[in-house]
């Protein structure tokens, strides 16, 4: 489903800042301007930044009518037409109410237009959650979750698409930075304590580089993402839940799309040749996920995050491409043979062969403490067979969500 594209201002407008939202697509069509205290709807007060993407900011606030915290997700005015996102959560709210994985998917609950010079924006309100898994990982000690709470994540994201595929609903852009970890007791807080654990907001004046005063159509101020490991200590335990978020890809199994813009390291082989969509590409992106998370790098791992570099990080872990994605794959013949060998020139200044097959790869996954390493090696030649079956080139024969058996 491709993103609508936002419009840009052909020349810079305001001082670039580091950490923030794009400040240029505060201007026709681009971002709704956000400050701290605002009331939304009569009803929602501001209270600090979650984050930001390029389709959106995302706020926490305090829901003064239910008493309790929500995320506000604030859709640029080029892309708020009655989104399939929107269409998906709500299809979400009448379904399987009583499967055990509807717990780990963010609920929508209100959604409406607001108004601002840069056009009418889509707003989402769901439940409240705290920082990404993929931002923790990156930011604790050894880019390693503990072993009982990489399982615990593992295990929760397959229990959440299980329940979405049982709801016809495909993901289309699991990883971990799409899921969320709860953050316990939330809504007992007082917003004191909120900014204690996140620290409060920090805000950065915007400027103009013409020097001119600002126009109502950016914010005076920009503030900064709460820093992830702040909250570490809070979400990081044996007792941790997680929430899977952002359907903006996502489609119901009945209304497959041409394409889906999933990142390229969890894209599933169909996704990266443009081939024939369907609920597998959740399956394949959910065994790059478990692999990550387990571990401290990604499966397909590459500098650049080329479809080229991650084709032949592939072929390296898998072997051949199906006949119909060896022929199409335009820059083959750079790195292989016709019969799927490494060329000698082709990266590898040693010519031997750069093998690495996915057993290997699991015994990549280390602990640095030897109770950890214990504790995960169990797991490594159960999850193997797991993950074989998850990681089958064609999509019909990888298994399907609901049969995935992890070994914890």
């Amino acid at each position: 489903m491709a993103p609508v594209p936002i419009p840009h201002p052909p020349d810079p407008i305001y001082l670039w800042q580091e950490d923030v939202e794009d400040l240029e697509q505060y201007s026709s069509g681009g971002y709704y301007p956000v400050h701290i205290d605002d009331e939304i709807q009569g009803r929602y007060r501001i209270v600090h930044k979650l984050g930001y993407g390029g389709y959106s900011t995302v706020w926490l606030a305090r829901d003064q009518q239910e008493s309790r915290f929500v995320a506000l997700k604030f859709i640029v005015a080029s892309a708020s037409g009655e989104s399939p996102e929107i269409r998906i959560l709500r299809h979400l709210g009448t379904t399987n109410t009583s499967h055990p994985g509807r717990q780990y998917i963010a609920n929508l609950l209100d959604d409406f237009e607001v108004q601002s010079p840069n056009g009418i924006h889509r707003c989402l309100v769901t439940e409240v959650a705290g920082p990404s898994v993929g931002k923790i990982r990156f930011e604790i000690s050894g880019n390693k979750l503990p072993v009982p709470v990489a399982r615990k994540v593992a295990s929760q994201c397959a229990q959440g698409l299980a329940f979405l595929h049982s709801s016809g609903v495909v993901h289309g852009d699991i990883h971990p930075g799409n899921i969320l970890f709860s953050i316990p007791d939330f809504h007992s807080w007082p917003v004191e304590k909120v900014y204690k654990h996140f620290g409060k907001p920090y805000k950065e004046p915007v400027e103009r580089l013409d020097g001119q005063p600002l126009t109502s159509a950016a914010p005076r101020y920009v503030v900064l993402s709460p820093n992830p490991l702040r909250l570490a200590k809070l979400v990081m335990n044996t007792e941790c839940n997680i929430k899977i978020t952002d359907f903006g890809e996502s489609f119901l199994k009945t209304e497959p799309p041409k394409s889906l813009n999933t990142p390229t390291a969890y894209a599933a082989p169909e996704i990266l040749f443009s081939d024939i969509i369907s609920p597998k590409v959740d399956v394949w992106a959910l065994a790059c996920t478990i692999y990550e998370v387990l571990g401290n790098h990604k499966l397909l791992e590459s500098f650049f995050m080329e479809i080229d570099e991650v084709l032949v990080e592939m072929v390296r872990t898998f072997g051949k491409l199906p006949e119909r994605w060896w022929k199409q794959w335009e820059n083959r013949p750079t790195f292989f043979e016709e019969d799927g060998s490494f060329k000698p020139n082709s990266g590898d200044l040693t010519g031997e062969s750069r093998t690495v097959d996915l057993k290997e790869r699991l015994v990549d996954i280390r602990r640095d403490d030897e109770e950890g390493q214990k504790e995960l090696s169990r797991d490594l030649d159960a999850l193997e067979v797991v993950l074989e079956k998850m990681l089958r080139y064609e999509p019909d024969d990888r298994i399907g969500i609901e049969d995935i058996e992890l070994p914890f």
